[in-house]
This record gives C-alpha cells, sequence and structure tokens, in this order.
C-alpha cells in the first residue's frame, strides 16, 4: 500500500534508518570526492564541485582530504547522528573514504549511521568488503538502470552476500527520470536481492541543463524540479510494489529535501551557532547587524575575494587587526557589552545585535560601512538578504 508521508513523499513499508534520519535533519552530507567517470547527462553536481578532488562536509569545504577533525567539528555543530557519503565516485577515493568512514565510527560510536552512494562502475567484491568491514551501514547503489547493467547487477548480488557477515543494508537509489517508468520498472525487476529502493525526484542540473531542455524537459515552476517525474515515480513505485510487496520503497520529492531534510538539519545547526546578539528569523534564519571594511564588502565576486585574502597571511592579518581595533572602539563609544559584538574571522567582518543600526552615521564615520543581514546558519552563511543602512 503507497503511503504519502508528511514529509513531502511517498512510501511502502518502513524508511530505511537513513532516510528516517535525513527527513528529520539528523543527517549530515559528507561529499568525498568530485571525481567520477560514470558521465551521467544528469549529473547533479555544480561547478564548484564536479570533477574536483576535494571534501566537503554539508556547506564547508576542508581545509585538505584528511582535514577530519573539521568534519567532526561540523557533524558536532548539525548535532548530526549520521552521515551520508557521496560524491563523485567514493569508489575512486577508496581508502580515504574507509578512513573517514572509521575515524567518525570512532569519534561518534557504533551507533552513528552511515550511508554511502555508489555507482556499479568497477564496483569489486573486495572494494564492497572493505566497505562493510570499516562500517558502512547502509550501500545505496546507483546502477545504469535505463540499460542491461549486468555487471551492476552483480555488484549488487555480491554486497548482499555480505550481509550476513556485515548485517548491513542494500539498496538501490535512482532519480524518476520521466516517461521512463516501463525501462526502469524491467530492470528493477531483473535485481532480485535488495533491501529498498529509492526513487529521487529528477532535477535540473545547474551544469548541462540544456542537454534536458533538448529531450523535451523542464521544471515545475521556479523550482528545479522537472515536469512529469513525480508522475514517473508513483507509477514505478505502484508497479513494484505489487511485484515484491516486501520492499521497502521510498519517493524523495524535491521539496522532501529542501524543505525538511535542509531546513531541519540546519534548524539542529542554528541551536548550536545562535550568538546573543542573533535574532531568529520564523524561517529559521539568522537576522543580526554586519560592520565590514571597505574591502571585505560582499559585492560581486565576494567569495574569490574573502578567499584571496584568506591566503595572503598578512593581508589576513592586518583586516583582522583594524577589526579588532574597530570593536575595542564601538564598545567603548556606544557602550554596548562585549557579548554583543564579536569579529567574524572567517568572513572578516564585525557582527552585532541589529540595535546597533542606530549607530550607523558614527560606524561610517571610523570608514566602515553597516548593513543590516539575514543569512542562513551554514558555515558558509549564505546571505539571503542585506540591507545598507
Amino acid at each position: 500500500m503507497i503511503e504519502k508521508t508528511k514529509f513531502s513523499s511517498y512510501k511502502t513499508g518502513k524508511l530505511t534508518k537513513g532516510c528516517q534520519l535525513c527527513v528529520l535533519g539528523n543527517k549530515s552530507v559528507l561529499f568525498i570526492t568530485g571525481l567520477c567517470r560514470r558521465g551521467c547527462y544528469y549529473c547533479p553536481l555544480p561547478e564548484s564541485r564536479k570533477g574536483i578532488d576535494a571534501v566537503w562536509i554539508n556547506e564547508r569545504k576542508l581545509s585538505s582530504a584528511n582535514a577530519i577533525s573539521e568534519a567532526i567539528e561540523e557533524i558536532k555543530l548539525c548535532s548530526s547522528k549520521g552521515v551520508g557519503i557521496t560524491g563523485g565516485n567514493p569508489l575512486l577515493v577508496l581508502s580515504r573514504t574507509i578512513k573517514f568512514v572509521k575515524k567518525l565510527k570512532k569519534q561518534f560510536g557504533k551507533g552513528f549511521h552511515i550511508h554511502i552512494y555508489v555507482p556499479t562502475m568497477n564496483c569489486t567484491k573486495k572494494k564492497l568488503e572493505k566497505l562493510a568491514k570499516a562500517g558502512i551501514d547502509e550501500i545505496r547503489f546507483h546502477p545504469f538502470f535505463l540499460s542491461k547493467d549486468v555487471a551492476g547487477i552483480q555488484a549488487i548480488e555480491s554486497a548482499w552476500n555480505l550481509k550476513k557477515k556485515y548485517h548491513w543494508k542494500v539498496g538501490i537509489e535512482i532519480p524518476a527520470v520521466p516517461r521512463t517508468e516501463k525501462a526502469t520498472t524491467k530492470f528493477l525487476k531483473t535485481v532480485r536481492n535488495i533491501d529498498f529502493l529509492n526513487l529521487n525526484e529528477f532535477e535540473m542540473p545547474s551544469l548541462g541543463g540544456e542537454v534536458l531542455v533538448r529531450k523535451g524537459m523542464s521544471t515545475i515552476g521556479n523550482s528545479v524540479a522537472i515536469k512529469g517525474s513525480e508522475k514517473t515515480a508513483l507509477k514505478i513505485l505502484s508497479a513494484i510494489a505489487k511485484s515484491r510487496p516486501q520492499l521497502s520503497i521510498h519517493y524523495c520529492s524535491a521539496n522532501t529535501k529542501n524543505l525538511f531534510q535542509f531546513k531541519n538539519r540546519l534548524k539542529q545547526r542554528l541551536k548550536n551557532v545562535k550568538k546573543p546578539y542573533d535574532m531568529v528569523t520564523e524561517d529559521s534564519d539568522l537576522f543580526h547587524a554586519a560592520i565590514y571594511l571597505p574591502e571585505t564588502k560582499p559585492l560581486f565576486n565576494y567569495s574569490r575575494k574573502l578567499e584571496e585574502i584568506r591566503k595572503n597571511k598578512r593581508r589576513y592579518g592586518e583586516i583582522i587587526k583594524k577589526l579588532t581595533t574597530l570593536r575595542k572602539i564601538f564598545i567603548r563609544e556606544f557602550d554596548i557589552p562585549s557579548k554583543l559584538i564579536e569579529v567574524d574571522r572567517l568572513f572578516m567582518r564585525i557582527l552585532s545585535t541589529p540595535a546597533i543600526e542606530k549607530f550607523a552615521n558614527a560606524i561610517k564615520a571610523h570608514g566602515a560601512d553597516i548593513a543590516l543581514v539575514t543569512e542562513l546558519p551554514t558555515y558558509d552563511k549564505q546571505i539571503l538578504q542585506l540591507e545598507w543602512l
């Protein structure tokens, strides 16, 4: 029986542990590499990650591929109970992937749930056993589901054969490509042994979207969701549920990801990063005053400009020194408690309570600019709205 969930998704049976944690915002995303040789025309990776061998934890790019302590810090800030490892192809950096899995299990305990997404290309039994032995709880395969993927089916079977020894869950996770319900259903019926099937709403990628347009696809309104994907997913779900009623199937919509997985994770993080000077909006975003020096104002190429300054230790040090001096001046001149004003060293600015806006002219007299800012409580502090005073 197909049920609609309270998370804008549909399911039959019980959601996997990974999905249960995700929709509640209790999972962080460990992007282990942007390298991949599969070449899917619908690859969703943005330009900043596709083909680049770097590690990200949620919105934070690690300083190096070995900076596991930074990943642990972000996981703690999000109060996450597990991670989902993705890419790119984690198998291309297998030793790195295994190192992260072992370190995270050691740090947070065996109950810390780790699921991983892997394509079926070059997925050998030896590689799978290394993943299982490291502590992966749930493996989600992305086979060539619109063709005859003999090697892929064998890889899935090899993972299934490891269940008795390592007790992991084995499943398939694929996008619901519009008008492919017959081909997708036909392929899925050839896979004998899996614990679950996840279908994702097809989305317009930030790179290569013209390929989908040429195939006659378009988005729903201003969203990234592709028209017809949900209809296709429900047809696949219905067909597979009839032939395999004991299988757990979950259709995850774009709204499931954005309004629940993402938003709930941010709510968790907000609790841990909110400062005394922050106000929280109805949408669980942060609202505060931000004081900028002319050279670090959020204008064109803002992120790139900050990155260049961070790499120049001398220039970075000079800016932090200026901001520290200004903070002391403002505390004294405005009689503001020190806990209500601090230097944001990462983004090279001063943050304070919105009430400081009444001193805008005095702040400008010191050669700085002030704005009221609404931003996400993410590591990259994405600005949603900025009003110069």
